[in-house]
């Protein structure tokens, strides 16, 4: 049994953070038994969810709280990096003098569970976080810990040329060339890397796709059945949707915060009543996150949409929770989806249906897995300068080549579930291979 310890958080109510645990946890299951351990901000609820799954580590005060759902000023978040890195630092000093000892004087179980992996796996998803798994990176390599940034995205912060960016990138590339091994899910972060200067000749490189790509649904049998009980229709086709508050807030940027919510809302709202006009359609949002803060329940931004459509009859929101393999499941019956959820949009595609998956210019997680990987740049719409007409437009293009998307998609699939176990398999070998073993700790 390998003790794999995934040093962040994976919120439970966030079905999207879901579907990667257990992909991840499925990537490694055919190459070893894993022992798995994660850190959380919401123990009390990840405990519930996880149970039998993970053994779920409470790192309040440890990891910044602001990384859950990005709240807090500036001020806030520079307090907790700096907290963060100080702590790490203190560790890293005394367990290079005393070893595993140092876990007496630091008793926190984060500290605990540093000391006790075989593996590491780190960022597994959204954008690698330069002060927290930079920091991470420095003190698993000077532990002599195996570590890999696993089935990642990683990109450049700050405008690029400006000092921030420098200073940032240069600090990626130091810290990105201490980890053992880094998978990606996609080519635009390898690029960026390799023009930091991080390539295969500083540490094994490798793209996969995303992990939610072998996250196993329910069969269509129990999904029907919990799109009845949700009183969901038959006879009709079913557009699926989960729209996420935190990206409408990427909408024309450069415009006042305030009131730019309710703007980026209006097309889509607009999309909603066209569907259901043109099509008879029933419109089911799926919320792939409700909570564990109001920012990131998509129910909200549902309820909005629905309170404001001309056929709110038409318009239904599925309220209860239900497990990332559910929600796959249920993406499944539907005849098309239209979400600004990654994961959403990959549980559709994953059974060949036709998604478009709105996102913004800098997204690219969405950007190179859903339109490079997988061949869709035509569906993936960015929300910076959203309107109604080009929405409208772009979805009655995806509805009328649905039968063509449906062919493309079904037949990538096998291939593209086969390469996502690579993860796993590489990741793995770091413990079983005696001489890449000997590599990490010389």
């Amino acid at each position: 049994m390998i003790k794999v310890l995934m040093p962040e958080d994976f919120p439970s109510q966030n079905k999207g953070e879901a579907a990667l645990f257990y992909g991840l946890k499925e990537s490694l299951r055919p190459y070893g038994d894993a022992d798995i351990t994660i850190f959380s901000l919401h123990p009390e609820v990840d405990r519930v969810n996880y149970a039998g799954e993970a053994t779920v580590i409470d790192s309040c005060g440890i990891t910044p709280a602001h990384l859950l759902d990005g709240q807090g000023t500036k001020l806030v978040k520079m307090f907790n990096y700096l907290s963060f890195i100080v702590k790490h630092l203190l560790f890293g000093v005394l367990y290079k003098l005393i070893g595993k000892k140092v876990t007496s004087i630091m008793t926190n179980p984060v500290w605990q569970a540093y000391s006790d992996a075989e593996l590491i796996l780190v960022s597994h998803d959204s954008f690698y976080t330069p002060f927290y798994h930079g920091t991470q990176a420095l003190l698993f390599y000077l532990m002599k810990k195996p570590a890999v940034m696993y089935a990642a995205t990683i990109k450049r912060s700050g405008k690029r040329g400006s000092v921030k960016a420098k200073i940032i990138d240069a600090w990626v590339a130091y810290s990105s060339k201490k980890l053992s091994m880094i998978t990606l899910r996609e080519n635009l972060s390898k690029a960026y890397l390799k023009e930091i200067g991080v390539t295969e000749r500083d540490v094994d490189i490798q793209v996969y796709p995303d992990l939610a790509f072998i996250l196993p649904p329910v069969t269509k049998d129990e999904a029907w059945g919990i799109l009845r009980k949700e009183g969901v229709p038959e006879g009709r086709p079913l557009i699926g949707m989960a729209i996420s508050q935190r990206k409408l807030d990427f909408a024309f940027p450069g415009q006042e915060l305030t009131g730019r919510r309710e703007k980026a809302l209006a097309p889509i709202i607009e999309l909603t009543d066209y569907l259901v006009k043109t099509l008879d359609a029933t419109i089911v949002f799926i919320p792939h996150s409700i909570g564990p803060t109001p920012i990131l329940d998509d129910r909200i931004t549902a309820d909005m949409i629905r309170e404001k459509s001309r056929y709110p009859e038409q318009i239904l929101i599925i309220r209860n929770e239900y497990s990332s393999r559910q929600l796959k499941g249920l993406a499944a019956c539907l005849d098309m989806t239209v979400g600004s959820r990654l994961h959403f949009t990959i549980d559709a595609v994953s059974s060949a249906v036709p998604s478009l998956l709105i996102t913004h210019d800098g997204d690219i997680r969405c950007h190179g897995i859903i339109g490079e990987m997988l061949g869709l740049k035509d569906y993936v719409y960015n929300i910076d300068n959203i309107a109604a007409s080009s929405l409208i437009s772009l979805t009655a293009k995806l509805w009328q080549n649905r039968d063509s998307i449906h062919t493309h998609l079904a037949g990538l699939m096998e291939g593209v579930k086969k390469e996502t176990y690579r993860h796993g398999e590489d990741a793995l070998r770091l413990v079983s291979d005696p001489i890449l073993n000997r590599k990490v700790r010389s």
